[in-house]
């Protein structure tokens, strides 16, 4: 196996905001087809992406502990033991160590594993109208800075090549779950992006309006989509800072992304 090659795979996972974990072999004793460093990459459930290590056995053993390191973000060390069946059974009784995997097989050895998680960087989409949009460029400045990757979307950006259908930027654009998306479009096409947003069901929704706008907005939008999905878009959009300048309301927007991020609760509204 190449490294290069389960690198680039990686890089592209990461590119598309999937999250993934690798798990690298460390040690490996007795009858074992992995050698120290095969390395094989895992999705959140634990599915086996990329690489080989010898076989079902050891690559299904160590699916719930990639799960497990992807949801509290540690990286671990685990040992899987392939087995008799008869030791096997034996161990898995007696052992409470969940990072100790024992494994029935006819193969034996044991392996030692460095499971390494990664999370995609958080991206800040921003959803404004053609033309310049101050907030929006403090807010990619101001992102950028905190270690987040701010993504212009501009509604108004549509290309025609070779006489083909022009298609709409939201349908062509690729949403995930680890988006924080902010929505700029002062009013023209609040309906057409918050109605596409429920089928993507990103980590974040801030739609920067009046309450008079928003209210006329979350109206139009009752009994089209779920009352829950109302409740969860933040507006007036920002922690309440007093914020007045572009750049200073850039930074309330930014700073109720983080504060979500960090799990700090409820959210203060408020511009």
């Amino acid at each position: 196996m190449k490294n290069e090659d389960i690198f680039s795979f990686a890089g592209k996972l990461s590119e598309s905001g999937q999250p993934f974990a690798i798990a690298t072999v460390i040690r490996a004793e007795g009858s074992t087809l992995a050698k120290p460093g095969f390395k094989v990459i895992l999705s959140r459930e634990g599915k086996l992406l990329f690489g080989s290590l010898g076989g079902a056995c050891p690559e299904g053993a160590i699916a719930a502990p990639a799960s497990d390191s992807l949801k509290d973000g540690k990286p671990k060390i685990v040992r899987v033991h392939l087995e008799e069946a008869e030791k096997s059974m034996k161990e898995m009784h007696l052992n409470t160590n969940p990072d100790e995997i024992f494994v029935e097989t006819f193969c034996g050895g044991t392996m030692e594993l460095f499971i390494e998680p990664f999370q995609p960087r958080k991206r800040i989409v921003v959803i404004k109208q053609g033309g310049k949009d101050d907030v929006a460029d403090s807010i990619v400045q101001i992102g950028g800075s905190v270690g987040l990757m701010p993504v212009i979307l501009d509604l108004s950006d549509i290309t025609v090549n070779d006489g083909s259908a022009a298609r709409d930027p939201l349908e062509k654009f690729e949403f995930t779950k680890n988006d924080y998306v902010v929505i700029l479009t002062k009013g023209s096409d609040d309906i057409k992006v918050l109605k596409h947003l429920t089928k993507h069901d990103p980590a974040y929704i801030g739609l920067m309006a009046s309450r008079k706008r928003s209210s006329y907005d979350f109206k139009e939008l009752k009994g089209k989509v779920k009352d829950s999905y109302i409740e969860s878009i933040h507006t007036p959009i920002g922690l309440d800072i007093g914020a007045v300048q572009p750049s200073e309301i850039a930074l309330s927007i930014v700073s109720e992304i983080i504060k979500v991020i960090r799990g700090s609760g409820s959210v203060s509204k408020g511009n």
